[in-house]
């Protein structure tokens, strides 16, 4: 069994880092940050494999057309998967030109060229009602998964998601921010998250012991 993960940077695994190696040889910790993000460790406690899709800054216009690029050239039709998807911030989006871009990076004081070049797509971005591609983003995914009999597993990362009538969603309406904020608020002996805002790797296992048992029971 293949988990296939999509997601923005609370899947990806920003923030964990290795301590055994230089925080600035990413490549050298891609490793470490894979097993240790709730996916590995979810793949892990499965006993299955696991291909990690997300990219930070996602927005949930994004991952659908990354499921949609992993659907159509990458999936294995013969391989038993299940897609994993952390849904993103609602008033995140994306657009494809060369590399995907997002607009939350945009504001970025670093990338003031990049600023300039896409104002006015930014500008279109803050026009567009944003739930609705969620909402649309959500209903493909789930759509194209159940008519080729494909599980999914899905939840929301951060964002004021509201409540679906999806059964495999777990924290339905919640998120695994607000998930660990409220968890570590009730029991101050928890540290679950790193410094820049992003779960540490006691942050993904606590989110991953609770997600397993709702994969087991509703998913697998």
């Amino acid at each position: 069994m293949r988990l296939v993960g999509f997601g923005c940077s609370f899947t990806y695994g920003s923030e964990l880092v290795d301590p055994d190696i230089d925080p600035a040889d990413h490549w050298a910790n891609v490793r470490y940050r894979e097993s240790n993000v709730w996916l590995g460790r979810l793949a892990d406690k499965l006993d299955a494999l696991f291909d990690n899709r997300s990219e930070p800054g996602n927005s949930n216009y994004a991952i659908q057309y990354q499921f949609a690029d992993w659907f159509n050239n990458y999936r294995n039709p013969d391989e038993r998967v299940v897609v994993c998807i952390a849904w993103s911030e609602l008033q995140r989006f994306s657009w494809l030109s060369e590399r995907w871009s997002h607009n939350n990076f945009i504001s970025n004081p670093h990338l003031k060229n990049e600023m300039w070049k896409y104002s006015n797509k930014e500008w279109t971005v803050n026009k567009i009602d944003h739930k609705y591609w969620t909402d649309a983003a959500k209903l493909f995914v789930n759509s194209v998964c159940n008519l080729h009999n494909i599980p999914v597993l899905q939840f929301n990362a951060i964002g004021a998601h509201t409540p679906t009538q999806y059964d495999n969603y777990f924290l339905d309406g919640l998120t695994m921010e607000s998930m660990l904020k409220d968890a570590q608020q009730s029991d101050d002996r928890l540290d679950l998250f790193a410094s820049g805002g992003h779960p540490n790797e006691a942050g993904h296992e606590y989110f991953t012991i609770r997600l397993h048992d709702f994969a087991k029971e509703r998913i697998i």
